[in-house]
């Protein structure tokens, strides 16, 4: 017995025709005579009185459809729910960032520009640490993140797509007593107030310098930050030295400024989505993100 025999068997019992039921459901007069019988063997009783002339409820047919018309109705009504919920799915895309101020403004362009293409879609963000970005896109709770490459393990589970490669920089208040000469070097930053994003905000290749940094220099006065946002308060109340991806900063800084460190500290930053993901608005837009369609990050000058 499953939901379609039922659904024959309540229409049939409110029509009390097989030729209507028949009509009704789509099917043959002796497909519902058949459906009928069949349940009658399951359950081990007649359902209807059959005459040549009317069709009636037995007992044992009132009571079945008393008690099995609500129960099909919530199931069939759930179903229609799901269905809807599904098809808003569709246009549907959560986004996750770490909340950056590059990403505040860049991605602001970015989705409007999409939007202006695709009119349905609608864009859901959402603000977490990089630590969570990733297992909350694995788990479905995100359709999209983005963020640092080195902060995306290699799993097969994820696709990651670059879209802009930065520099890892010492980023200050402009009357910030510091002034290095060129690109600094770790040593300039002896005996300096040294802004550290704390293990909640923090990407591998951000943990690894900041590790190094701690180790080489015996004066340094490092000062954790437990949120990008309470970095960028502290650099802008000349507390500070913050150490950032370039793109991780406003393309025009006009109270601060933004010095190179030297050697590689080259860093990929793009978008990741799930491999095997089923939102088809989710995988259009991971697809329609290239680099050219963010704006350009802080030029070092």
């Amino acid at each position: 017995m499953n939901t379609e025999h039922l659904a024959i068997f309540i229409n049939l019992a409110e029509t009390l025709s097989f030729s209507r039921t028949a009509m009704n459901m789509g099917v043959s007069q002796s497909a519902v005579s058949q459906t009928i019988s069949s349940m009658e063997r399951y359950i081990g009783a007649d359902l209807f009185y059959r005459t040549r002339k009317k069709v009636s409820l037995t007992p044992v047919g009132k009571a079945f459809y008393e008690d099995i018309r609500p129960v099909h109705h919530s199931y069939v009504d759930t179903l229609r729910h799901l269905e809807a919920l599904n098809e808003q799915a569709k246009d549907k895309i959560t986004v996750g960032i770490s909340n950056s101020p590059y990403e505040v403004h860049a991605l602001a362009q970015s989705i409007q520009a999409y939007q202006k293409e695709n009119p349905k879609i609608q864009f859901y963000i959402e603000s977490h640490s990089y630590h969570d970005l990733a297992s909350l896109l694995d788990e479905g709770a995100l359709d999209v993140i983005f963020l640092n490459k080195d902060a995306v393990s290699s799993s097969s589970k994820l696709n990651f797509k670059p879209l802009l490669t930065g520099k890892y920089c010492a980023v200050f208040q402009k009357d910030y007593d510091f002034a290095p000469r060129g690109s600094v070097k770790h040593s300039d930053l002896d005996k300096q107030r040294v802004i550290f994003l704390g293990d909640n905000v923090c990407t591998p290749s951000q943990f690894a310098l900041q590790k190094v940094l701690w180790q080489e220099l015996p004066h340094l006065k490092a000062v954790a930050a437990n949120s990008m946002a309470a970095a960028m308060l502290n650099i802008r109340a000349g507390l500070g030295i913050g150490l950032l991806p370039n793109f991780f900063l406003p393309r025009q800084l006009t109270d601060l400024l933004a010095v190179p460190l030297a050697g590689k500290n080259e860093v990929s930053y793009g978008v990741a989505i799930q491999a095997q993901t089923m939102s088809t608005a989710s995988l259009d837009f991971y697809n329609w993100l290239q680099a050219d369609r963010l704006p350009p990050v802080h030029e070092f000058a």
